[in-house]
């Protein structure tokens, strides 16, 4: 396990069956003893010597009556605990009891769900009278008409964002309808429904913004069908041709026009790449060597390849973000979408399926067709060149900077049980990104 001399407490924070009981205690669930309330550990986000965050996930026994509770744990030096404490209390001096509680063994602040320290109108937005007024108070297509609406959180990133579905049925409709809405840490939601309102008419296969709230930070969309793509659907027997499908939706992506000053550029590679080793020492020592000198030798190849085009990039394509339904196939989660180089974008997805292919216990070797069948794809739609070097470099370094570097700030062990071959491959991808090619050859 990684080790923090910062955070001493770490193993025990990490540990479902000390923090079970603890969090239970502390938020007052019944069926506190031993086996009655299960603990799961879900997104950790590590920042070796600066902070650790643990989102918790406490599920009472069958027929205690008590529903799923999320907990953000912060975890504290030591001997600072008490004085965080008071200082986040005075930030939110209207927070409801047990909102915010401090303990002191394993030294950390725990945040009640729907409580957060950044998300500070996620209460508001989960409460049913206040967004009954509010969507009847908005001009989101008849929604003076609400009688009743129902919400569920489908994805809570602590500090960061949280989605929910809602259901809302409205007077003279049979049907309910539904919406979704983000909320943010912050006012980036702006910018994103920016970006979508200019995507709306160019990109098909995407979800719809509807207006975004700027009191509550909250970013309104229309629903989009499908479900979501899973390595298991590219196992499947049509799993070639899905890949060929995925290649046409990026290819179509990149060839949207975008109005924005966000950029994602060569120098944000060479940082990401550098922080990898700076963590990798931190966290994984055993590792770091290899690391360093893959990244030596990818910042020495970074000079001989040709000048990137400049396109609109989603900067964040990954299995999760695509939606399938029958025939069609959709993409979503524009948070990040910005301008850039494509072949980082398309890349960077690539990356993706070693990751995925490799956790699911599939071969190296198998996985190798379905990306030549989504670059093959991409090439016949898109409407930029592809340089061969240029991608089998981007692959190398995305599987250091976004694979790797991810599998170690997120603490996430079946990641980095694969770390070896993560480097493996994308020591292949370097070397072939040095050898003279012709304009028909594959990938990989």
């Amino acid at each position: 396990m990684t080790q923090d001399p910062h955070f001493p407490q770490m193993a025990d924070a990490l540990n479902p069956a000390v923090m079970g009981p603890l969090l239970a205690w502390l938020l007052d669930m019944p069926g506190i003893k031993t086996g009655h309330v299960e603990c799961g550990i879900g997104e950790k986000r590590h920042k070796p010597g600066k902070s650790l965050v643990i989102g918790y996930r406490l599920d009472s026994r069958p027929g205690l009556g008590t529903q799923a509770r999320y907990v953000t744990g912060c975890l504290c030096s030591p001997d600072s605990a008490s004085r965080e404490f008071e200082l986040e209390l005075s930030k939110r001096p209207d927070l409801a009891t047990r909102a915010l509680t401090v303990l002191h063994e394993p030294a950390m602040l725990v945040w009640a769900f729907p409580y957060d320290r950044k998300l500070i109108h996620l209460p508001a937005l989960l409460d049913e009278a206040f967004i009954q007024t509010w969507l009847g108070a908005h001009d989101l297509a008849g929604y003076e008409r609400v009688q009743a609406v129902e919400s569920e959180v489908l994805h809570y990133l602590a500090e960061r964002s949280c989605m929910i579905r809602f259901r809302v049925t409205l007077a003279g409709s049979d049907e309910p309808r539904l919406l979704y809405a983000k909320n943010y840490a912050d006012d980036s939601g702006r910018d994103v429904f920016a970006v979508m309102r200019q995507l709306s008419s160019q990109f098909a296969w995407g979800a719809k913004a509807l207006a975004y709230d700027a009191e509550t930070r909250t970013l309104w969309q229309s629903p989009v069908p499908g479900t979501t793509l899973c390595w298991a659907d590219l196992q499947a027997a049509e799993g070639l041709a899905l890949a060929g499908h995925i290649g046409q939706c990026v290819a179509a992506f990149h060839a949207c026009k975008l109005d924005t000053v966000k950029r994602f550029n060569q120098d944000d590679v060479t940082e990401g790449l550098l922080a990898t080793v700076r963590i990798s020492k931190q966290s994984r020592p055993e590792s770091a060597t290899r690391i360093e000198g893959l990244v030596t030798g990818l910042l020495a190849q970074a000079t001989n390849l040709p000048k990137p085009s400049l396109a609109t990039i989603h900067h964040d394509l990954k299995l999760n973000n695509f939606l399938i339904d029958g025939e069609d196939l959709g993409l979503i989660d524009m948070d990040c979408v910005c301008l850039g180089d494509p072949m980082a974008d398309l890349a960077s997805l690539i990356a993706n399926f070693y990751l995925h292919g490799l956790r699911e216990g599939d071969a190296i070797e198998e996985i190798h067709p379905l990306v030549k069948q989504l670059v093959s794809a991409y090439r016949i739609n898109s409407v930029h060149a592809i340089s061969l070097p240029a991608l089998r470099w981007q692959v190398a370094a995305a599987l250091i900077h976004e694979v790797t570097r991810r599998s170690l700030r997120q603490m996430d062990e079946l990641r980095i049980a694969h770390i070896s071959s993560y480097l493996a491959i994308s020591e292949s991808y370097l070397a072939l990104s040095k050898q003279p090619i012709g304009a028909g050859d594959a990938l990989i």
